[in-house]
Formats: structure tokens, sequence, C-alpha cells
């Protein structure tokens, strides 16, 4: 334990006064599929097996052809499964610090405390946030690596590397030519559209964007004459908003987390889950105390989880798209009617 690494009197000193935190803490695709945890005693686990049904055909069969059994044919399957990997965090605190909590820094007025009052409380609070941040980056951003080695990484495959039957580049053009699309209607009609059309269910799609995405949607909508519905809290625990697609489905649109510049993921929580890798007798994410080496006390914080994302076929994403907002054009349309009995005076109007 050294002191760049442990909490002590004047490198983390006490104020008064209401606690206020600066840092994004959201965590909306993990709050979506919390609720749909599984554990697993293996570093690799299954994301469920899949099959392709055989195409229908229009049969071409005479009486005479029918005296004979067609070649029998089967239909194979293969197993999807993703990885575990390790997060971890360390709070290391004074004896000093721990028995200093009455002395105050900043401005001081009789009868104020020290707030917090429990500074490991705190410190460990705060490691959970992170380690919560960094599995909503990782389930969003992370890449497929299982270990071959101890001295190697198991990485879980997130979202964005996960989904490759359904997607589509708003890109277009190469070079100085190359033209970024700004997200619309049509661009979501056609990831759900072909969400459908690849055997994925549409019933209850989530579409993940950063803020200037969702800006451009619903300018998108509303020259469409086709709004977007207010915000309300969803039964996942965060702020969603409803969109009816020209195809006739609802989507339902929410602001993610660490979602890359230019892309919108279409997700189906439904079949989404954590999976945790508890260990035996201490379970999963669990703080203990390390050995002493000085005085103050030191304590880790350990856990391993992974993300079962299901059939990737049942999700999308669009990239490519403009990272910048583009206004809406005000143009507006205006039907004339011009008749002999009820003839239209125009008038030339110069610049």
């Amino acid at each position: 334990m050294t002191g760049a690494e442990t909490v002590q009197s004047f490198s983390c000193p006490n104020y008064s006064g209401l606690l206020y935190n600066k840092a994004n803490t959201k965590t909306p695709f993990l709050n979506m599929i919390s609720g749909r945890v599984k554990y697993t005693n293996s570093v690799e686990f299954v994301c469920g097996q899949y099959y392709t049904s055989e195409e229908g055909a229009i049969p071409e069969i005479s009486e005479t052809a029918s005296l004979t059994a067609p070649t029998a044919t089967f239909v194979t399957r293969s197993q999807m499964s993703n990885v575990t990997q390790i997060f971890m965090e360390s709070v290391a605190i004074s004896y000093a610090k721990q028995s200093n909590m009455a002395t105050l820094s900043g401005v001081n007025l009789a009868g104020q405390e020290a707030k917090p009052q429990d500074e490991l409380s705190f410190q460990v609070a705060r490691k959970m946030e992170k380690i919560k941040r960094s599995i909503e980056k990782t389930f969003i951003q992370g890449t497929y690596n299982k270990a071959t080695t101890d001295a190697t990484i198991n990485k879980t495959r997130g979202m964005v590397a996960a989904i490759t039957t359904n997607v589509i580049s708003a890109e277009s053009g190469s070079g100085v030519n190359k033209v970024n699309a700004p997200l619309d209607m049509w661009l979501v009609n056609d990831l759900v559209q072909k969400i459908n059309d690849n055997g994925g269910d549409i019933s209850n799609i989530v579409l993940l964007m950063n803020s200037v995405n969702l800006l451009q949607l619903h300018g998108d909508a509303i020259e469409m004459k086709m709004p977007i519905g207010e915000a309300y809290m969803s039964g996942y625990g965060i702020q969603i908003r409803d969109l009816i697609l020209p195809v006739g489905t609802t989507v339902h649109l929410a602001i993610g987390e660490f979602i890359p510049a230019g892309t919108v993921l279409a997700i189906n929580p439904s079949v989404i889950g954590p999976v945790e890798q508890p260990v035996p007798g201490k379970g999963n994410f669990f703080l203990e105390e390390l050995a002493k080496t000085g005085a103050g006390t030191k304590y880790q914080i350990f856990g391993q989880i992974g993300l079962d994302h299901g059939p990737e076929w049942f999700h999308g994403k669009i990239t490519g798209l403009n990272t910048t907002f583009t206004k809406p054009s005000k143009e507006v349309k205006v039907n004339v009617t011009n008749t002999t009995t009820n003839p239209v005076n125009t008038k030339a109007v110069t610049a």
C-alpha cells in the first residue's frame, strides 16, 4: 500500500455541505437488461443455438414421381457463445484518515460536519459506479476474445460487434466525395424491416442513440407529420419515447451511453441479459479486505460478468451517420387551384 494509492487526510480533505456528482453515472443498457440476469460456473457460456429452416418451394411432383420418396435432407444446428471477463477495483484508506473525519476544509460554520462520515463506504460506492459504467461500455463496445493462457484476457462480445446481419450504412461515396446522411424515419424503417425479413422479432425494438441522432429523428418526424410521443419512464427504468414507423410497427427511442459516433443500435432487450460468474462462498462483485502492509486498510472489489446478446439477427444497427445536427428545411407546400371562374392573380416578386 503506497501513499499514491491511499486515501489520506491531506490528499482527500473533508468538506461539509450536500454532495453532488459531476460525472455521468448513467447505465441505461445495463438497467434495461438487468432483469434477465443469468449465472454460470464457466468462463464460456451459451447464448443459445440456431438453425436455418429450409426455404419453401412450389413442388413439381407427378403421380409417377410420387411413387418414389424424395431424397432425405436435414437441418443442422450451431451454438452461439460468449465469455465473462474480470472487473476489479481497490480502495485503500490510512488509519489517520479514518480517525480524522472531524477536521474540515473549506468554509466552516458552527455545527457543521463532514459529509460523508464514512470514508470507506463513500469510496466503495464510487468504485461500484465506475464498475457499472465500465460494464455498460463493455456491453456496448466490447470485442470478443477467449483466453488461451492465464496471461491472456477474456473479453465479452458487446452489441456493436455482435450485430452482423442487419446492418445499414448511411455513408456513400469516398474521400472528398464521402457523404454521411443524417438519421431519418426511412433509415429506421428500413432497418426494422430488415430485422423482420431476416427472422427477427420486431415487437419490442428499442433504438439506442446519442442526443444528436434523437434530435435529428425528431426533426424528420415532425416534417413527415409523424411526431414522436412524449417521454415516459419505462418498465426498464429508463426514459423512452415511442415512434410509429411507416411500416406500421412501434419502436422505442432512448438515449444510450457509449454508442459509437454515427451509429444507432436497434436492440430487442427480451433476448439479452447479463451473465454473472460468482466465486463460490463469496458471490459476485464482493468487497474483501486485503493483507495488512502498513497503517491502513486496503480492500478490493472483484467480479466476473459477460453479455448474453441472444440471436444477433434480432438486433440491427445503422452506421456512417452524420455526427452533427442538420436543421430540417422550412419548405412550405401550398396547393392552389386555378379555374376560369376563380382565377388566381399572380404578381412578379423581385428579390
